[in-house]
């Protein structure tokens, strides 16, 4: 049995056996590149991800549990977690960091205002961009600002 035979046969044994990804598998395929490695592999075709790729197993799979397996026995430093902070529980009006959310619009219209400003600002660009005919955008403009007036006084 050739070296690459028996690689085969390992890596595919110790993948079949841990159906559930873990370090044993990281350790065969470790074991396996250093010793493809030591033994001048460098060409297309060779070492352990042909083997791989034949078995098809994953590439990014095994070099993950490859790391995972470095990181346990102490060749790689592991990366440091992430501290997370506590989030308060309870919102508060004094917790929101936008200014124009602090305070409220007062009564009904104060919004109808803002709304008719948004209504000519559209309108303005839809007709810039041509978007629509002009006559349409007039009366959809017109139809929503009596809307806004009247608002369920006209009936559709």
């Amino acid at each position: 049995m050739t070296l690459k035979q028996q690689a085969l046969a390992e890596i595919k044994a110790a993948w079949q056996k841990t159906e559930k990804y873990n370090l044993e598998f990281g350790k065969v395929c470790y074991e396996w590149r250093n010793k493809f490695k030591a033994q001048g592999f460098r060409k297309e075709g060779d070492g352990v991800c042909a083997i791989l790729d034949k078995l098809r197993i994953p590439r990014s799979t095994a070099y993950f549990w490859m790391n995972k397996y470095e990181i346990s026995i102490g060749l790689k430093p592991a990366r440091p977690t992430k501290e997370t902070t506590e989030v308060p529980s309870v919102w508060t009006r004094a917790d929101e960091k936008r200014a124009n959310r602090s305070d409220p619009i007062a009564g009904m219209e104060g919004y109808k205002l803002l709304a008719k400003k948004m209504l000519e600002t559209g309108y303005r660009a839809l007709l810039a961009k041509k978007a629509a005919d002009q006559s349409h955008l007039w009366a959809a403009k017109d139809w929503a600002q009596l809307r806004l007036d009247l608002g369920d006084a006209l009936e559709d």
